[in-house]
């Protein structure tokens, strides 16, 4: 279970839209483990705007891609729909509480209190998980912290982040990225890959700003040796200021992703909530720090 736990905690980066992933070389990982005991699931207790901020991403194509202007605005149109779908996830009612942080006193993971909450996907099978936490930073800031190298800081603070590469960038708040875990247990379990749309998309009239993914097919990315390649579904990270308080702001953190291969979905379900709430550990933990810069 902690091994699972440690491949879910990488895959948590690329769900939410914020980090993708460059290559700088391959190791093969061996097989999946497959003799692992499910753990129980959780019981149950009871107009779209684009940012107009400056350029998020640095140029970094591949010298042979090129892209027509058709090919760009399919790229946006499916961006459209993504950020729409993830809203209406964000929107919607009906969740059923997994884990709380701090729960009876417990704080051995976070001192401050972190909901997560699930219910079934209506993308694959499996679940669609929910995060909420007030984070002691301003929205803006916490975006920032959240984005993919090279200008967001993603990075530079999150361990379980390998290598990152924009693989295309399509406008100021639209890219193409990869995105990869670690192998863990001496490589008993396998590396995840993704590719992912992720859009950067502002909701003025909620005082929201948010990233949005969900993982595309692409020639010039196929699937490498050494990789299982996993699949993101719709979700994002939502940042609202707290009303009063300009250095605070509500995170919501929508995640659903296929691991594929052989781990039992049992298993990774459970490892999920204590994760999410990992998440906001680490990033906390690094706004609270406050000596990182963008490259």
């Amino acid at each position: 279970i902690m091994f699972v736990r440690l491949l879910v905690r990488s895959t948590i980066i690329s769900s939410a839209g914020v980090c993708v992933v460059r290559f700088a070389k391959l190791h093969s990982a061996g097989s999946e483990t497959d003799g692992a005991q499910p753990s129980r699931f959780p019981r149950v207790e009871g107009k779209i705007e684009r940012s107009t901020k400056r350029d998020l991403y640095i140029e970094n194509k591949p010298a042979e891609a090129t892209v027509s202007s058709v090919f760009k605005m399919d790229y946006k149109e499916e961006a459209d729909m993504i950020a729409q779908k993830a809203y209406n996830i964000y929107k919607s009612a009906d969740w059923k509480i997994a884990k709380v942080s701090n729960e009876n006193g417990n704080i051995d993971h976070f001192e401050k209190e972190v909901k997560v909450l699930y219910k079934k996907s209506s993308e694959f099978d499996g679940h669609v998980y929910r995060a909420e936490c007030v984070i002691d930073s301003p929205a803006e800031k916490v975006v920032r912290y959240i984005l993919p190298s090279p200008r967001g800081l993603r990075g530079k603070w999150d361990k379980t982040v390998k290598e990152s590469e924009v693989i295309e960038k399509i406008d100021e708040d639209l890219i193409v990225g990869r995105s990869a875990t670690h192998s863990v247990a001496m490589g008993l379990i396998s590396s995840r890959d993704f590719v992912d749309l992720i859009t950067v998309r502002r909701y003025p009239e909620e005082s929201i700003i948010c990233t949005n993914s969900k993982s595309i097919q692409r020639k010039d990315c196929p699937s490498k040796d050494g990789f299982v390649r996993g699949v993101n579904y719709h979700g994002g990270t939502f940042c609202t200021p707290v009303e009063g308080e300009p250095d605070k702001c509500y995170v919501v953190n929508i995640v659903q992703t296929d691991l594929s291969g052989m781990l039992p979905k049992t298993v990774v379900e459970s490892a999920l909530p204590t994760n999410l709430i990992d998440f906001f550990r680490d990033l906390d933990a690094a706004l609270k720090d406050n000596n990182l810069n963008c490259t």
